[in-house]
């Protein structure tokens, strides 16, 4: 095992702030005797109350790795979506075209293979669907609080939670009348529009909130063939909550949720093969991305007695995700796409929460039904390449090639020039349903005043069913070579063509193969144990061990109209929590320690040179550790000061895949787009004259940006070609304002040295990439009532 090195490199500009976290903690593990002292003092802390353990406990009382970003820190650093909550929070990275990662672990997928999740996320108790995620198509406006927990959830949250969870709750209605306005102007076309508010209507028993926000922004980037902006962000918003407490049953309470969003996105990427080219683009047919959401919750609780209380959370979603698509990315008519996709999914779950004193903790039952359909339509190129042609001529005839020297195979493929690329029309049909039922339990016994134990357990039960159809016909049939040309020339070439000819029909006619619904169901046992000592109100240190868990799946191989299935996989994951509280409460240092041992990883091989021909093995082995340390200093009630640091090393201990006629070893290498290091810093201050400001920084360092760059790059040279990196950054950004009663108003600044980076790579080709966002400034208009 190679030692982990926990220090930064201290020539990048969060270096103080990074030196300042582990100092912290290194104060905190040498100064338990002197804190011991003042156990009687009196900590004075804004308690904030994590939810997402489905108990309400304090920050400091979870010893899980939790990130709780409140409604002020929304305002204070200007977040507008969830992929800007990552950049205020260690070991955590997002993206508005890519989801996020937790401790290096991407939200979907790290080694290629499977169809579940590995991190979830939960508005307002409802699970999100993967477009939901990937796109950030939820804003933050009038959102209470965000939790990202860091680690496996599996035994709470059950499945897509092997890398974390991420919990949104938005503001509940309140008794007491009010209302808040925004309006947001800035550069690049920002337009933002908001407005909430509600209040009682019938006194303490029933009261309502509603939300609103319409959202437009043109873009950074220009397509220089449609002549209009390419990556421009729209989104509505919406929400109704209902707030019930009849008296004449006292503690009962019922709120319904029900919330509508659409988002739209253009193309984030630009032509440009480094940070700080130009952010053009070329494509000529449509490119853009709607996601329409409509969300339905309704959330019941009831104490049964004073020890006992019962909770309920029904939950309704429907997605309609649609994508037009210039998959040629160029100028010329090629290839465009059009993807329909559908997600509705219920759950309903039902727990008990119970607190004997020393013995606290919660059990319940867990259902969700998830109903996935999709519709493919559009004309695709594919090079002679990417359909296996020169390695069909080649090989041997005994493997089930042609067997032509390399010579005479050269010869052939220049006569298939004018159709290369092959111009596939494609029409594909895929549905997938997947039933979870589970049983989870999760307690706390207190032994003493020193020693608590932790345990928990979760039975999952999946069963997935997956069924598809796809017609792919060749549209450019009449460019292939007619072997009747050579009849007299050249006769040997005759029988050739016509073989290779057929090899085309051949694998349209097999990718066109329906395939029936096939299911498979999936059990799993979820253990969590820990233990944690108190060395007094203040400082706690907790031992901790979780199994995490993604579940198998089924799958069809078009190219074979084989179905095949795959077992789930596994993380044993090992942490250190310490928790401390200083100077009266106003300071608080908290660190978590981590290792995680991942075993069984889905991973997609590539069984031939037919880019059909895949399927999903288990097959990779991999390790994550690190830690995270977060500081929070709050010296006087105008000053907050904030501060953390994150450390993952992720690597594939193994990863062996057939590609074509090559074995593949990916041993040794990193997770993609996954940076090891990251920081946040941020300070806030309020004068007394109304005039604030917040200043606030947050660093990634580079990250890999191919697994592996040979096959995902068609044009890479192992002799030339560097492993391409995403860039480290460091982003600066700014906030100053005055307040005046019920009034505020305030300049942002985001990326304010205006760095220039490369955000993410894609996995098609290397010129298009995701630039990082360049300077932004806006103003923001807010009045409270």
């Amino acid at each position: 095992m190679r030692p982990i090195a926990y220090l930064p490199n201290h020539k990048h500009p969060l270096s103080r702030a990074v030196s300042f976290a582990l100092l912290s903690l290194s104060l905190s593990t040498t100064g338990f005797a002197v804190q011991a002292e003042e156990d009687n003092k009196t900590v004075a802390l804004d308690t904030i109350v994590v939810t997402g353990q489905k108990f309400d406990r304090s920050l400091q009382q979870t010893k899980n790795s939790v990130a709780v970003v409140t409604n002020d820190d929304i305002e204070n650093y200007t977040i507008g979506n969830v992929s800007d909550v990552f950049d205020t929070i260690p070991n955590t990275n997002g993206t508005l075209s890519g989801g996020f990662n937790i401790r290096g672990i991407d939200a979907f997928n790290v080694s290629g293979g499977g169809n579940s999740f590995l991190a979830s996320m939960y508005f307002d108790g409802a699970p999100m669907p993967y477009w939901v995620i990937a796109k950030n198509a939820f804003s933050l406006w009038d959102v209470s609080q965000v939790e990202v927990f860091r680690g496996p959830q599996s035994t709470i949250q059950g499945r897509n939670a092997l890398a974390g969870a991420v919990i949104i709750r938005s503001n509940d209605p309140s008794y007491e009348s009010s209302a808040k306005l925004q309006a947001v102007v800035g550069d690049n076309g920002q337009e933002e529009y908001a407005f909430a508010g509600g209040g009682a209507l019938i006194e303490d028993q029933l009261a309502v909130r509603i939300a609103a926000e319409t959202k437009d922004f043109d873009g950074y980037n220009y397509n220089i063939t449609r002549n209009e902006h390419s990556d421009f962000r729209n989104s509505d918003n919406y929400r109704a909550k209902v707030l019930f407490e009849p008296k004449a049953l006292e503690g009962f309470s019922s709120l319904f949720t029900y919330t509508h969003n659409e988002n739209e996105l253009g193309a984030l990427w630009s032509n440009t093969a480094k940070a700080g080219g130009n952010r053009d683009v070329s494509f000529n047919s449509p490119y853009e991305e709607t996601t329409t959401t409509d969300i339905y919750t309704l959330e019941m609780s009831y104490p049964i007695n004073g020890i006992w209380a019962l909770d309920s959370i029904t939950t309704y979603n429907e997605t309609d995700y649609n994508y037009l698509s210039d998959t040629d990315f160029s100028a010329e008519d090629l290839s465009a796409n059009h993807l329909k996709q559908g997600h509705d999914t219920t759950s309903q779950e039902l727990r008990l929460t119970f607190d004997y004193g020393p013995l606290t903790g919660v059990t319940g039952l867990y259902y969700s039904n998830l109903d996935v359909t999709e519709d493919l339509s559009g004309r695709r190129a594919m090079s002679l390449e990417a359909l296996g042609v020169p390695d069909l001529l080649v090989a041997p005839t005994e493997s089930g090639g042609i067997g032509l020297p390399q010579a005479l195979a050269d010869q052939v493929l220049a006569l298939y020039a004018p159709a290369n690329p092959v111009l596939l029309g494609t029409s594909t049909d895929l549905s997938q349903k997947v039933e979870s039922m589970a049983f989870f339990t999760d307690i706390t016994y207190a032994i003493n005043e020193h020693w608590d134990v932790l345990a928990g357990i979760r039975y999952d039960k999946e069963k997935q069913e997956n069924a598809s159809s796809s017609l792919v016909t060749i549209n450019n049939a009449d460019q292939l070579p007619d072997p009747g040309d050579y009849a007299q020339t050249i006769p040997a070439l005759v029988p050739l063509l016509a073989g290779i000819n057929q090899s085309f029909i051949d694998q349209a006619a097999a990718a066109s193969e329906n395939a029936p619904a096939v299911d498979k169901t999936f059990h799993a046992w979820l253990p969590k144990l820990g233990a944690t000592y108190n060395f007094n109100n203040n400082a706690s240190l907790t031992a901790l061990y979780q199994k995490g868990y993604r579940s198998g799946g089924v799958g069809v191989n078009i190219a074979r109209s084989d179905v095949y299935n795959y077992d789930q996989e596994y993380t044993d994951n090992y942490e250190l929590a310490l928790r401390t509280v200083w100077l009266d409460g106003s300071l608080v240092v908290n660190s978590n320690l981590f290792y995680l041992d991942w075993e069984d990883q889905q991973v997609s091989v590539q069984l031939s040179g037919n880019q059909f021909d895949r399927e999903t093995v288990n097959s990779g082995a991999s390790t994550v550790r690190g830690f995270e340390t977060e500081v929070f200093y709050y010296p006087t009630p105008a000053l907050t000061i904030t501060a953390g640091v994150g450390y993952a090393k992720s690597e594939f201990d193994t990863f062996l895949y057939a590609f074509s006629d090559q074995v593949r070893d990916l041993s040794g290498r990193s997770f993609e787009d996954a940076p090891e290091k990251t920081a946040n810093i941020a300070v806030n201050y309020d004068f007394d004259s109304g005039v604030f400001i917040n200043v606030n920084a947050n660093y990634a360092s580079s990250s890999q940006a191919y697994l592996d760059p040979e096959v995902f790059l068609s044009d890479f040279d192992p002799a030339t070609d560097s492993d391409p990196e995403n860039d480290a950054r460091t982003l600066v950004n700014l906030q100053l304002g005055y307040e005046y009663k019920n009034y505020k108003a305030f300049v942002s600044v985001r990326n304010a040295l205006d760095e220039e980076y490369i955000e993410r790579y894609r996995n098609e080709t290397r010129p298009e990439m995701n630039l990082g966002e360049p300077r932004q400034t806006s103003l923001t208009l807010q009045a409270n009532f």
